[in-house]
């Protein structure tokens, strides 16, 4: 769609809001749809329930859904093949033992759109590649196979996942269930996340490079795990930055994310010594940073470097409500909250003392004679030479770069996959090759919160904006609450890369682990969130991947404790969306 109809396109979303109907469920399949992947996988054990039973309930719920497009279109063509597959484990464990097919039983997950799989098309959302098989599966469906996990298709995803807001050419726009129909399922992992909403699986498979885990878990009411850097294996997925992206999960409950953490990477005895630490551990003894510069509140002076155009502004009202509840939560079950921003640090550029978050992000360092972004620009230098090598080793496609670019359409101001492609062109090599060093400052500066201060984890706002909407999204006219000349703060219009840039890609470049963690939704249905952060991994442990497997242990377990204290309060649980809550009798 041309985006200089910006105006049409928004009126178009406007008018066509996704409306699903109430589902009428016997109590078997509602109990089936509502199980966590821990129930099923216990239930399963049990011999209470057979794979292809639980698989064909699933199977028959996203087709329900079919026309949200939560998959991707030859996902639906294919979809017996994820309940003969179900029979299939059945098979093995009638004929083995019901402990041949552990530790997962079964269990349905589906897998992003831009993974390489040999089960299912690996198109990564663009209609050149839609019947394309890969020649072998990516590293982290590797791992989901060998704990025998079943493959629940692929979700849909932007073209090379290279947006926040999920939708292509092929397989239409997904569908978000709340907040009557108009808001976009977030991006990249869209698909996985309102399939995960809608009760077609308990836990689904995502990646993010700026947000595309965070942002859809945050939309669509889930928890989003983004771990450090290749705390999850990588290999297979086509990639944007070789600094940023990360395999990552969905999940409706928190405690399916503990549960497959140790099986897929077989740290079960790291997770048993911190969940024993865990247990001895009084809520007293654990300390949340609350800093509200930069993702809160976003404060910056004239003379700093804004290359992205961003607005001094603060969270939303909403928004802002639930992130000040959460604290006191926290604070009344006793847990230390410390309300306290970075170190303050000697700045060339500023000419004085500023805060070390603001020297690291704002600060012009002109590498090779030309301006650099600290933010993310330089990181994506990489982008089309990873999907080349993807496209040619991992699929064997005989399809050129130029056509992928000109088969990705936009749709909107706030779609437009080849905006994030050209910065290939933007930026240079040398500035690529000096991410590396600023990616060790920025470590050390995220980690100095946590030196100065004593805390275990940051919480901040889920994001800056409320829930984006399809409408807003496509005009720029989302509602940002701005700071206005006489220090109070008011609504403007805004585009969504002003509203979700800094919250999603700032720190995105170095290894810290984020969860995001559902609180309900606001007066109007839309779905609101808080994000816990984790300490970066020591500097001399950069790059050591066998290190990023344990590294996020310890912050899992801090998380699963105060996602148990937050959701004691009724008005921060995770709420269903109200189709999906009356189609399950919940």
């Amino acid at each position: 769609l041309d985006p200089s109809h910006k105006s049409a396109l928004a009126a178009w979303y406007r008018e066509r809001p996704c409306q699903p109907r109430v589902r009428e469920l016997g109590d078997r399949e509602k109990q089936l749809l509502r199980w966590s992947a821990a129930e099923y996988i216990a239930a399963r054990k049990a011999g209470t329930v057979s794979c292809s039973e639980y698989a064909r309930v699933l199977v028959d719920h996203m087709l329900w859904y079919k026309d949200t497009q939560q998959f991707v279109v030859t996902t639906y063509d294919m979809a017996e093949t994820i309940v003969d597959a179900a029979r299939a484990m059945d098979a093995r464990a009638e004929a083995d033992g019901v402990e041949s097919i552990g530790p997962l039983y079964g269990l349905p997950v589906p897998m992003k759109g831009t993974m390489a799989t040999v089960d299912f098309p690996s198109s990564a959302g663009s209609a050149l590649l839609d019947k394309c098989f890969a020649k072998q599966d990516c590293d982290f469906t590797a791992l989901f196979k060998r704990a025998n996990a079943v493959v629940m298709g692929k979700t849909n995803v932007p073209d090379f996942a290279a947006s926040w807001v999920t939708m292509n050419p092929v397989n239409g726009r997904t569908m978000n269930l709340y907040g009557n129909g108009g808001l976009t399922s977030g991006g990249s992992s869209g698909g996985s996340a309102a399939a995960v909403a809608a009760h077609v699986a308990p836990v689904a498979v995502t990646e993010d490079t700026g947000g595309s885990t965070r942002h859809p878990a945050f939309q669509n009411q889930n928890f989003g795990y983004d771990p450090s850097r290749n705390h999850y294996p990588n290999g297979g997925n086509p990639g944007i930055s070789y600094t940023n992206d990360q395999i990552g999960l969905n999940a409706r409950e928190f405690k399916d994310v503990l549960l497959l953490d140790p099986v897929l990477l077989d740290t079960a005895e790291e997770h048993r010594k911190v969940a024993d630490d865990m247990a001895v551990r009084a809520n007293t003894d654990i300390s949340v940073g609350t800093p509200l510069f930069p993702f809160v509140e976003l404060d910056f002076p004239e003379d700093a470097y804004n290359f992205w155009d961003l607005r001094n502004c603060r969270t939303s009202p909403a928004l802002r409500d639930k992130y000040e509840q959460a604290k006191e939560v926290l604070a009344g079950a006793g847990v230390r909250v410390v309300e306290e921003e970075w170190p303050e640090v000697p700045s060339e550029w500023f000419g004085r003392p500023v805060n070390a978050v603001l020297e690291t992000l704002f600060n012009n360092r002109r590498i090779n004679n030309k301006d650099y972004d600290g933010i993310g620009a330089p990181h994506l230098h990489s982008f089309t030479g990873q999907v080349g090598e993807w496209v040619r080793t991992w699929l064997g496609a005989d399809v050129s770069l130029s056509a992928i670019w000109d088969a990705a359409l936009s749709a909107g101001d706030g779609h437009a996959p080849t905006g994030f492609m050209s910065f290939s062109a933007i930026t240079d090599e040398s500035q690529m090759r000096a991410v590396s060093v600023v990616q060790a400052q920025k470590l050390r500066v995220w980690n100095s919160y946590f030196e100065c201060h004593g805390v275990d984890v940051i919480m901040t706002a889920g994001q800056l904006a409320d829930a984006i909407t399809y409408e807003h999204m496509a005009d720029s006219s989302l509602e940002l609450w701005c700071k206005q000349a006489d220090g109070s703060y008011a609504a403007e219009k805004a585009s969504l890369g002003q509203c979700n840039l800094l919250s999603y890609f700032g720190f995105k470049d170095i290894p810290v682990p984020k969860v995001m963690v559902p609180t309900g939704v606001d007066d109007q249905g839309r779905p609101t969130a808080v994000l816990f952060w984790g300490k970066g991994v020591p500097e001399d442990k950069l790059f050591d991947d066998d290190y990023a497997k344990v590294h996020d242990v310890e912050f899992l377990h801090l998380v699963d404790r105060l996602v148990d204290e937050l959701h004691k309060n009724p008005n921060l649980r995770r709420k269903d969306a109200p189709t999906v809550a009356a189609s399950l009798g919940l």
